[in-house]
């Protein structure tokens, strides 16, 4: 059985439930929970729209990468490490933002699915979760 460890980036709100990391590192890889647009220093656990930066999909589609990047090199990764990354997000007119956006964080291709879906925190336009290859 592989070590298991719960990842928490400081600083970064919006887990919603004591039971939910911000990441799970096993086996090699890093397990990023979804993220939304979560406000940076917030509580760990809030109400669900409290944490949620509110602004247009592209402000909303970067908070929720910069605090992805943060979770990723807590866990010693980093987007260059990305194996696949699942994206949900409310209205199909934010899919051209939403990949011009990624397009600064991730700089080659990647694995990906695209879902629109409603999601929870209401607010939310956008949520992303990754898996990553720890480096050795």
């Amino acid at each position: 059985m592989p070590n298991v460890e719960a990842i928490n980036a400081s600083g970064i709100s919006g887990s919603y439930s004591e039971t939910t990391a911000h990441a799970t590192k096993a086996g090699g890889f890093v397990f990023v929970t979804g993220q939304c647009a979560s406000k940076p220093g917030g509580d760990f656990t809030m109400a669900l729209d409290e944490g949620v930066e509110m602004g247009g999909i592209e402000e909303q589609t970067a908070r929720v990468l910069d605090n992805i990047k943060a979770i990723l090199e807590e866990a010693g990764s980093g987007f260059e490490h990305v194996v696949k990354r699942n994206v949900y997000i409310t209205s199909e007119t934010d899919f051209a933002p939403v990949y011009k956006v990624m397009e600064r964080y991730f700089k080659t291709g990647v694995a990906s699915t695209g879902v629109i879906a409603g999601l929870l925190p209401f607010s939310a336009r956008i949520e992303i979760d990754v898996i990553a290859v720890v480096p050795d």
